[in-house]
């Protein structure tokens, strides 16, 4: 590619070369119509096309539209411009306006719409909004004149927030800052005085992107700044607010006092001065000396984890005892329990809040189902939640009792939960499944909607998997806490089968079980062979993946396999082989009607998984198919949670809408929404938790070697209800098998029950 001169030109739209399905991203290709005579110069490419390429909102025909573009010339598709500013000329005259609504409306649209209200294109830019009334226009409904504002919003306001900002920021940035703040003039104004927290309050823009362009906006004088911003107090405070920020993604929910200086030193070292009076600020950290050390947490961290103390201990004060004879509930589908799953029964009865903790094959399920029948059995309500869809489903399928999400058992409809401080759970006992998935934030909700006056709270884990994605250890915590009442099962049930409960246990245990002299291809565990380790060298890892992957398919549903890998990128990682996948499962793969989100493509029938929280999902409550087959969809005007780790499958994609099954909730996404979504087919270990299926696929080359370690491992293995096949080498897993992670995160939560 040789990069080239700037040049100027006009042109028209001709065609949309890229992309050709759906997609959330502003990239576009257009091939465009230029004026030979005026613009002599402008080149076409090998097709003998004029192209134009870059980010860009959707262009409209028969606008003339100016260009300031880079002339790029490539080898094999010859010249093309990147286009590095476009604009058009705001409407002038009457009929200038109506010609503008013509371009983007049908005949009757834009003449109704120019009958009432000839000055609207003025009144949009302007914000001037509030005498328009809809009624009056007819062929003009909420949807269109939606539509018409975002076209006019496109094209005239938020090209002149470009030509203000300049290149370094993106047209989705500037079209969220608009959106946030609804006037150019308010955008100038926040950036100028408050640049920080008016960019990183911005959906997905971190410290680092708003800091690097800040200063480039300083830099380039695009804005007066009302302070020098490499030196300024609101740069170093938002550094440590990242820095708190990342720390907490990684688990822990305090820092270092020192290394919080050290790390923010590195990020702003001109502004680092700022640092004490910065952390001074008691309405937005907590710091406190513990031992020796300082550590310091968002104020809103530390008060959470507080008020999960606080209530747990106030909650385990509260006497709330059930006189019942546990005994009759000793033995469960004609199997006798043992006593460690009988002292469950007789602690709940006694206690408020009980933790039953137990690894894979210890009887978790029974020991569940007779606490199940034991309540049934005394007309006592309960509730069973978990903390994902999957988690939720899983119980559902071994005990037979309807089990939710904790935010839908909450029913929380964003931003509320409707069961809260104010109005209390109505049963008797909750019980929370997969507990060590529950992070601080979540259970500080579920614990504000019980009343440990009327309701028990029953807590299940297993402190060999993995804690949660945010921050907290909650289950290491209360474990440790020698405060709450545990109940520990200990006893692995078929472990002498020798078969996958053997394998598990081992790995939990940190006991290498593969003979590393054996050469066998494949190594067969258990009198029923639901265990088979695939030694391979690791070129032949996709090979051996496909060939069981499609012997499966003759036996299982897509929905009822599940390929895990420790790492979602890389040669190995989820998303390279749920490429593979995708192409043996969709045959639907190679057809036009698609959609595309960061450079993948989803088709019909897709499983796919939700990768971050979407509070504001539109649950679909009615699909109807009109005389023109387009859907018309009914949706509720509630929003709904999608939360990080939800599976589901496309069933419908239909213009600019995706229709997604998520466990029985029907969803609408937009080509945007898809960004928060991947394919389904392959995942990382951390992203299966919670989840239980007929057959597992566990691939760990060596490649994986630094990742891997005995908890991943453990939590792979254990997701399989019928088969796993293993693909790795021996030594890497023996390797990794006496590799135990390091559970431990920093939080306030075990000093507090130390201390108080």
């Amino acid at each position: 590619m040789i990069e080239g001169k700037i040049v100027e030109f006009d042109c028209k739209i001709e065609k949309l070369t890229y992309p050709t399905g759906i997609s959330e991203n502003d990239f576009k290709i257009y091939t465009v119509r230029v004026d030979e005579n005026k613009f002599p110069k402008i080149k076409q490419n090998s097709w003998r096309k004029y192209s134009i390429k870059g980010e860009m909102h959707e262009l409209e025909y028969d606008v003339n539209y100016h260009i300031i573009a880079e002339e790029l010339d490539d080898m094999k598709y010859g010249v093309t411009y990147k286009v590095n500013r476009i604009t058009v000329d705001k409407p002038k005259s009457l009929d200038d306006m109506y010609k503008f609504l013509r371009s983007i409306l049908t005949f009757k649209q834009a003449e109704n719409l120019f009958s009432s209200y000839p000055d609207i294109v003025d009144k949009i830019i302007n914000g001037d909004l509030d005498d328009i009334d809809l009624s009056k226009i007819k062929g003009v409904g909420e949807k269109a004149f939606s539509r018409i504002k975002n076209k006019i919003v496109d094209n005239f306001v938020l090209a002149d927030l470009l030509i203000l900002l300049g290149e370094d920021i993106s047209i989705s940035m500037v079209r969220r800052l608009y959106d946030k703040y609804t006037s150019v003039e308010l955008v100038k104004k926040e950036l100028s005085e408050n640049p920080y927290h008016c960019l990183c309050g911005l959906t997905g823009v971190g410290f680092i992107t708003a800091d690097e362009l800040i200063l480039k906006l300083e830099k380039n004088k695009n804005l007066s700044f009302i302070e020098n911003i490499k030196t300024s107090q609101g740069r170093c405070l938002y550094a440590i607010q990242y820095t708190l920020q990342k720390n907490e993604e990684e688990g822990h929910t305090r820092y270092h006092l020192k290394r919080l200086k050290e790390d923010v030193e590195k990020l702003v070292p001109e502004a680092e001065y700022n640092f004490t009076s910065c952390i001074k600020d008691e309405e937005m950290f907590h710091y406190e000396m513990v031992g020796n050390q300082l550590f310091v947490s968002n104020k809103s961290t530390y008060n959470t984890e507080k008020y999960i103390h606080e209530t747990l201990v106030e909650g385990l004060n509260i006497k709330n005892e059930y006189d019942i004879d546990v005994s009759k509930y000793y033995s469960i589908d004609n199997v006798l329990l043992s006593d460690e799953q009988q002292k469950l029964l007789e602690v709940l009865c006694k206690e408020n809040i009980v933790i039953l903790n137990g690894s894979a094959g210890t009887g978790k399920t029974y020991t569940t189902k007779a606490v199940i029948e034991m309540l049934k059995g005394n007309e006592i309500t309960f509730d069973i939640m978990a903390p994902t869809g999957k988690a939720a489903k899983v119980i559902n399928s071994y005990t037979g009792v309807e089990a939710t999400t904790i935010h839908r058992g909450l029913q929380y409809r964003p931003p509320n939960f409707y069961y809260n401080t104010k109005n209390k759970l109505r049963s008797k006992v909750i019980i929370v499944d997969e507990f060590s998935m529950v992070d601080i934030f979540l259970f500080k909700h579920l614990l504000e909607a019980i009343d440990f006056k009327n309701t028990k709270l029953l807590l299940i884990g297993d402190n060999a998997q993995l804690p949660s994605v945010s921050c907290g250890n909650l289950l290491h915590d209360l474990l440790y806490s020698k405060v709450i009442p545990i109940v520990n099962l200990s006893v692995v049930f078929r472990y002498d089968d020798g078969g996958l409960m053997k394998v598990a246990t081992d790995v939990r245990d940190g006991k290498p079980y593969l003979d590393k002299n054996c050469n066998d291809k494949i190594i067969p565990f258990g009198e029923n062979r639901d265990y088979h380790f695939v030694n391979i060298h690791k070129r032949e890892t996709i090979d051996n993946m496909i060939g069981i992957y499609n012997q499966l398919l003759k036996k299982y549903d897509p929905k009822e396999i599940m390929v895990l890998t420790a790492y979602k990128k890389g040669e190995y990682g989820s998303i390279v082989l749920n490429n593979y996948l995708q192409m043996i499962v969709n045959k639907k793969q190679n057809h036009s009607n698609y959609i595309e989100s960061e450079s993948i493509k989803y088709y019909e029938g897709d499983l796919v998984i939700q990768i971050k929280n979407n509070y504001k999902a539109k649950e679909i409550i009615n699909i109807k198919t009109g005389f023109d087959l387009e859907l018309d969809i009914e949706i509720s005007d509630k929003k709904v949670l999608i939360a990080n780790g939800e599976t589901g499958i496309i069933k419908t994609i239909e213009k600019d809408k995706i229709i997604i099954d998520f466990n029985d909730v029907l969803v609408v996404y937009s080509a945007k929404d898809m960004s928060m979504v991947n394919l389904g087919y392959a995942l990382t270990i951390h992203k299966s938790q919670g989840d239980s299926v007929k057959a597992i696929i566990l691939i760990t080359p060596s490649s994986h070697t630094y990742m891997l370690n005995s908890n991943l491992i453990y939590v792979g293995l254990t997701r399989m209800k019928k088969r796993c096949f293993h693909l790795g080498d021996i030594k890497t897993v023996n390797t990794a098998v006496e590799i135990k992670a390091n559970l431990e995160r920093e939080t306030w939560m075990k000093d507090l029950f130390k201390t108080k």
